[in-house]
């Protein structure tokens, strides 16, 4: 009997070490390649039954994570606000109704909902006809004072700090804002001809925006750049624009919350409700707002919100949602993303999370200064696979690989297409992974950082994709 109970475990040894030299040769090539002789990687595989590390390399060491980001600030917006949170956009009045005239000003107040209005927005984007409506049902025909977009609940000052220039303010990461609206996204077209440049088209239409068109049209190669101050209307577009040719841009509303305030009073006068001030936003104030309120729009849930920043890797919902996570600290007054980083840090901490690998300064993963490790991800991903009351609904926010959102073509055609849900991160020669992988009725999570590799960065995700299929194949 001890003989063969010698025998078994020799044998059950044999194999792990076969599994185990599989694992290792895989990784070994993969650091290998050509493409990644300058590159550091970080690269964590666990079995979260077990707890087992599968495969690992400088797991603990912090990197540029881009935007895998986003599953630090949608796990921690699941765990410290619900699967079913709500933002609230409030419509009110300061002062008093008499005779069918508000003598005061009328208020959005923002609380920080990215889906207003949003072409991504899963509910029907009716808040301009609610609002209108619940004004004419207060009896209000005439506002003797202004039309204010309240965005004070963020302390915002422009376009974040921590950001390259060159993203500040593009159709990809449009500045966040406590009172969004339309995406806060503006698209124009562009039309060159023999008499000149011209502006065609704007949607959303605004008045307010008067770009200073500063583009070339003669022969050579299509360029243009739009750049601007803080809130300004009047941006400068230079670059150039053959004759004969349209060119649609796309770039931030310069602030989302007088363009909503502006909006909603240009149809109100059309329904027959009169206001002579220009509409004007209110962007920092330490007063609280205590008027009447007339109207709440409540968005979607934050499963929805979750889905659509991960899925479609949406910056400016990212950042919305990690700002208002500041306030879920008692300490924090204002929302800041300094003190949200602290929000963050300290909640996973009273969880048991090491967080000495986290260094996250905003939501979206855009900055450069963020810096997470893999292991750090994978605790994340551990703990709401196997801890959260919210796991099914984060796991559905991470798209799937070969299938859907940004991931669609990663793993494609190979074994573990429509198998692992996968946050894709990218930015100059920056290339992210992680998310879950599920074998049989096992859950695995992984991260994988790839930073300053050479070459395509094409060669380098099929590299990757041989990697997790080779390793969940030995298995």
């Amino acid at each position: 009997m001890k003989v063969v109970k010698i025998f078994l475990l020799l044998s059950v040894i044999s194999i792990s070490s076969l599994l185990l030299q599989a694992q290792n040769q895989a990784v070994t090539q993969f650091i290998q390649h050509p493409n990644l002789a300058s590159a550091s990687i970080g690269f964590l595989l666990k079995e979260l039954d077990s707890g087992k590390v599968i495969a690992e390399y400088q797991s603990q060491t912090c990197r540029n994570p881009a935007s895998v980001t986003k599953l630090i600030t949608t796990a921690s917006a699941f765990e410290m606000l619900g699967d079913t949170f709500k933002f609230k956009t409030v419509v009110g009045y300061e002062g008093t109704v008499s005779d069918s005239v508000l003598e005061g000003d009328l208020f959005i107040i923002g609380g920080g909902d990215p889906t207003l209005e949003s072409k991504h927005n899963p509910l029907p984007n009716n808040f301009y006809i609610n609002s209108i409506e619940a004004i004419q049902n207060a009896g209000i025909k005439k506002i003797n004072g202004k039309v204010i977009g309240d965005a004070s609940l963020f302390a915002e000052d422009g376009a974040p700090f921590l950001w390259l220039v060159e993203d500040i303010g593009s159709s990809y990461s449009p500045t966040p804002s406590a009172l969004t609206a339309h995406d806060n996204l503006l698209q124009f077209t562009l039309v060159s001809d023999s008499a000149g440049i011209t502006l065609n088209s704007l949607k959303p239409f605004s008045p307010l925006y008067q770009p200073k068109i500063e583009l070339l049209n003669n022969e050579g190669e299509i360029g243009w750049r739009v750049s601007k101050q803080d809130f300004s209307w009047e941006p400068a577009i230079r670059g150039n624009l053959p004759i004969g040719t349209k060119r649609v841009i796309k770039t931030e509303i310069p602030e989302p919350a007088i363009f909503l305030a502006d909006s909603l009073q240009r149809l109100m006068n059309r329904m027959g409700i009169t206001i002579d001030s220009t509409a004007c936003s209110v962007r920092q104030t330490q007063k609280k707002w205590s008027g009447t309120i007339l109207y709440t729009q409540n968005s979607t849930s934050l499963s929805e919100i979750a889905k659509i920043t991960n899925h479609q890797s949406n910056n400016l919902y990212a950042e919305n949602i990690y700002l208002y996570l500041s306030l879920q600290n008692e300490k924090n007054k204002i929302c800041t993303n300094g003190n949200s980083h602290i929000a963050i840090t300290s909640f996973w901490s009273e969880k048991g999370v090491d967080t000495k690998h986290l260094f996250q300064v905003d939501g979206s993963g855009m900055s450069m200064k963020n810096a997470i490790s893999p292991k750090h991800i994978v605790d994340i991903l551990e703990y709401m696979q196997k801890k959260s009351s919210h796991s099914r609904a984060f796991t559905e926010s991470i798209p799937i690989a070969g299938k859907k959102g940004t991931v669609v073509n990663f793993m494609k055609n190979t074994p573990l297409a429509g198998k692992a849900h996968v946050k894709s991160g990218s930015m100059e020669r920056v290339q992210n992974y992680a998310g879950y992988i599920q074998k049989g009725d096992k859950w695995y999570a992984f991260c994988i950082m790839v930073s300053n590799f050479g070459g395509q960065r094409s060669t380098v995700i099929k590299q990757i994709s041989t990697l997790l299929n080779e390793i969940m194949n030995s298995l």
